[in-house]
């Protein structure tokens, strides 16, 4: 996929300007929106759960990130209602960053409210980043546009590159289809991998 984007032409944003971008061609898709992650410790500055977490206070952490969030249970009613739905390939490395087992936790309640995530060991994706570049943080919307979201070097999301050129487009959903068909179901992951750990523990 890097390779694809590398000569594409885009639009850099801003994170305002992303955001408001990306709810625009939500309500428009055509499509089903696929989301890779590849990034093994992010920040997430202003959300309760995170903060808790980075603060050391796990239960706490896991408690906020389970409370209901109106906002998510709209944004996954309204993809349902287009017909579409939101599915993420989730890519972890071993061992699992104190970050990706809080953030594994976190999203087994974005799938018990409809998003469909299935996780790739980095192990697995040795082959297909040799050939194609590591793979990037996107969102593909259908046939129409992604976007690679951008983070500074602390992890911090700054905003996106939005590219619009049809074959660049299909192409990377294409590559994010085929690794999603060779990912594991997120439940059967969590209850292997993930259920019952701390980190540091």
């Amino acid at each position: 996929m890097r390779d694809l984007l590398r000569s594409a032409a885009g639009e850099r944003l801003g994170l305002v300007a992303y955001d408001a971008d990306f709810a625009a061609a939500v309500a428009t898709v055509d499509g089903p929106i696929l989301r890779t992650q590849r990034l093994q410790t992010l920040r997430e500055p202003g959300n309760p759960a995170w903060e808790a977490f980075t603060e050391g206070r796990w239960d706490e952490a896991l408690r906020l990130a389970a409370e209901p969030d109106p906002e998510t249970v709209r944004f996954f009613d309204q993809l349902d209602k287009a017909g579409s739905g939101l599915r993420r390939l989730r890519v972890v490395e071993r061992p699992l960053s104190a970050y990706l087992l809080w953030e594994l936790h976190v999203l087994r309640h974005r799938a018990q409210a409809g998003e469909r995530i299935r996780v790739l060991g980095a192990e697995r994706l040795t082959g297909f980043e040799d050939k194609h570049g590591r793979i990037p943080e996107l969102m593909v919307l259908g046939d129409r546009v992604l976007y690679e979201v951008m983070y500074d070097p602390a992890g911090t999301p700054v905003g996106a590159r939005k590219v619009v050129e049809p074959g660049v487009v299909r192409a990377c959903r294409v590559q994010v289809e085929s690794l999603l068909q060779e990912a594991e179901p997120y439940e059967a992951y969590f209850r292997h991998e993930v259920a019952g750990q701390r980190p540091g523990g």
